[in-house]
């Protein structure tokens, strides 16, 4: 039986495949994720309003959750710890991209590009919230667009690489976003995405408190079968996920704090399974797809 949800919930169609037929799989804080029946892409369906999904996304949010979550509390920050942090993946896209103009999209405060001009990228940044683009802008001098991706005027053909962490789970509509960003590369440019992983194990152990389910703040959700579709649908091809990554501690690959029960028995049991699994256990789910995160590269489809 399908909870009671609010009643300003909006029937949302699917981004792949345009169907508007959906299996309710759950319901939190008074809104649906569902499944397409056709494709099965999951989403949060209805949707909240935007205005009440926008509403987290406010100063207190970033000074008191955003910042502290990057280790730059008070926006206190040490830029040779986010070089290090970012130095494997910033090795692996200049391995793969035809240049080193880049762009991200969802940039956020700014640490990731930052160290990607600080590796020698010539870079710019996407990004939605004022406070963020803000913070990117003057505390670290980089170049923001403070708008939509879908609808920035870029120039086309313009970047070699563009990355987006952790950002398409939250889009309204993904689809227009990839399509921007693959006008925005060139023909063979790079592109790196990483977004939850909903066939983790996390969320069979956490079950519906796994915290990534949180319709309020994530709207889409995906699988590598459902973000190959995506791309590939905007204008991507060969799509090729990263298993196995070395800066995924067992931790990362279950990472049993991220509920919204931190002291239910479905997370202290998941806590004890990693700590006794220990890296073996980490590398047999990544080697099976069943880690925390997607992390994903593909290209612009077109001559390179």
């Amino acid at each position: 039986m399908t909870p009671t949800l609010e009643a300003d919930g909006e029937p949302i169609a699917c981004a792949i495949c345009a169907g508007r037929d959906t299996r309710h799989l759950y319901a939190k804080s008074g809104y649906g994720i569902a499944a397409c029946v056709r494709c099965g892409l999951v989403y949060a369906n209805p949707r909240a309003p935007a205005e009440k999904i926008l509403a987290r996304y406010n100063r207190d949010y970033f000074w008191n959750e955003y910042l502290p979550s990057l280790g730059a509390a008070n926006g206190t920050f040490d830029l040779t710890q986010f070089d290090k942090r970012h130095a494997l993946l910033l090795q692996m896209m200049e391995e793969r991209a035809p240049g080193r103009r880049l762009l991200e999209v969802g940039c956020g405060a700014g640490f990731f590009l930052k160290a990607a001009a600080r590796a020698g990228w010539q870079v710019e940044g996407i990004e939605l919230s004022d406070e963020a683009a803000r913070f990117a802008a003057e505390r670290l001098q980089l170049p923001i667009r403070r708008e939509r991706a879908e609808t920035a005027p870029i120039v086309a053909g313009s970047f070699a690489a563009a990355a987006m962490f952790d950002v398409i789970e939250h889009l309204f509509d993904p689809r227009a976003v990839l399509g921007a960003i693959a006008r925005a590369l060139v023909p063979g440019g790079l592109l790196v995405i990483s977004t939850p992983n909903f066939e983790s194990a996390s969320r069979y152990l956490l079950g519906v408190d796994w915290a990534v389910l949180s319709p309020l703040e994530h709207v889409y959700y995906f699988t590598e079968d459902s973000l190959r579709r995506i791309l590939e649908a905007t204008g991507f091809s060969e799509v090729r996920f990263v298993r196995r990554h070395a800066p995924w501690s067992p931790q990362e690959t279950i990472n049993f704090r991220y509920t919204h029960a931190p002291n239910g028995w479905r997370a202290r049991t998941t806590e004890a399974l990693v700590r006794t699994g220990g890296m073996p256990l980490a590398r047999t789910l990544q080697h099976a797809g069943r880690q925390d995160a997607l992390l994903c590269f593909a290209r612009r489809a077109g001559p390179r």
